[in-house]
């Protein structure tokens, strides 16, 4: 008798050192895990805790990996995350895809550095940033500034001024172009209110 309850003490333990389940509740940075028909008490969420660290809030019912070390339920932590049908693998997998419906907050106690080797783009709503290796734009709608090594171009619609060793005015179809020694125009002419020279026998 004594044989075999240990032997299913055993089984039991073994049976219990790794279970998948599903986050049924949360508190702060523990949560309770359905596994099967079976609700575990609080237990928990394995993170990145020192003087680097790392918190990614805990949604439920995501599908998780729990360890019993020894078998024993009080000893329990959870470690997150497997993908399953209601939340599917991006359809891009050589991307890093990140989605939340959380804030994000960046906090560094000395420098913040990135590189990217071609592109880098954000985008709330209408308004876009994008960052290529030699130009930086920034669009909202029908207007945009863009800013390269050596102009800046700002648009509103079919208007724009474009701003480097020479500058540039456009209103659709028509241009002023200026430069160090000339002046040109095109499609139009210039007219002022009140005139520029009101002398007798004009320009």
């Amino acid at each position: 008798m004594d044989n075999n309850f240990a032997l299913s003490e055993i089984t039991r333990k073994l049976v219990n050192l790794i279970r998948i389940g599903k986050i049924s509740e949360i508190k702060g940075d523990e949560v309770k895990v359905q596994i099967g028909r079976v609700i575990t008490g609080w237990l928990p969420v394995i993170s990145t805790a020192g003087k680097t660290s790392c918190w990614i809030p805990i949604s439920k019912d995501e599908q998780v990996i729990v360890f019993f070390p020894y078998g024993e339920p009080t000893l329990g932590f959870v470690l997150r995350a497997i993908h399953y049908d209601e939340y599917k693998i991006p359809e891009n997998t050589q991307n890093i895809d990140i989605k939340t419906i959380f804030p994000v907050k960046i906090k560094g106690e000395k420098e913040f550095n990135s590189e990217f080797a071609n592109n880098f783009s954000v985008k709330v709503g209408s308004a876009t940033i994008n960052l290529t290796g030699n130009a930086i734009t920034l669009q909202n709608g029908n207007s945009s500034i863009s800013l390269s090594d050596n102009s800046i171009t700002l648009k509103s619609g079919s208007n724009s001024i474009t701003i480097g060793d020479n500058i540039s005015l456009s209103n659709g179809g028509s241009s002023i172009n200026m430069s160090n020694s000339n002046i040109s125009l095109s499609s139009g002419s210039i007219s002022t209110n009140p005139p520029v020279c009101m002398c007798e026998g004009g320009l």
